[in-house]
């Protein structure tokens, strides 16, 4: 059975990344930028990757900083869901210092996630402005977040688990997650 999962989640693995590489080649092909350029595209990509993502040039972190640390948790927890799933697909098991380190990086990601879908929830103004899929989104995201902790707890079967990061892959270029790759 784990062999249909790995054979699944590594086609839905391939189809994502199919799915947004035309998405992007087809972006490019027709969006032609006309504005004159100034500058130097280098050194506008060196600032955007490394002084721009600084919290202190981050308007959310002045503003809110729990929130703004919310979402990094969330993130960097998907990061070590996705990393997990990689992992099995090329080896059946986990080290437990691995595991272990990973469970310090998905709980409080979860915690984040959780927290972040109830604020959507509670907000007016986030209520006004989400759409479905915004819903959506936190939702399968934060269940990501809690089978691969539960994985790495031992009460998850690593089956499951590939399944539902297969499911999560054909859903990753058809919704908001898609924004995950294309930062």
């Amino acid at each position: 059975m784990i062999q249909i999962a790995i054979f699944f989640a590594v086609a839905s693995l391939l189809w994502t990344i199919g799915s947004l590489s035309y998405q992007w080649l087809a972006l490019r092909g027709h969006n032609r930028d006309h504005s004159a350029q100034s500058g130097k595209p280098a050194k506008g990509v060196l600032y955007n990757f490394t002084t721009a993502m600084l919290p202190s040039h981050k308007e959310t972190m002045r503003l809110h900083p729990v929130k703004f640390m919310a979402g990094v948790l969330m993130h960097i927890g998907m990061f070590a869901a996705f990393a997990t799933s990689i992992h099995l697909v090329f080896r059946q098991g986990f080290y437990p210092v691995i595991s272990t380190l990973f469970i310090f990086i998905l709980a409080p990601g979860l915690i984040a996630g959780v927290y972040l879908l109830v604020r959507r929830v509670t907000s007016p103004l986030l209520k006004s402005i989400s759409v479905p899929d915004d819903y959506f989104a936190v939702s399968v995201t934060n269940l990501y977040l809690l089978l691969a902790l539960l994985l790495h707890l031992n009460r998850m079967s690593a089956t499951v688990f590939l399944f539902y990061s297969a499911l999560l892959f054909i859903y990753l270029p058809l919704g908001k997650l898609k924004h995950a790759a294309f930062f």
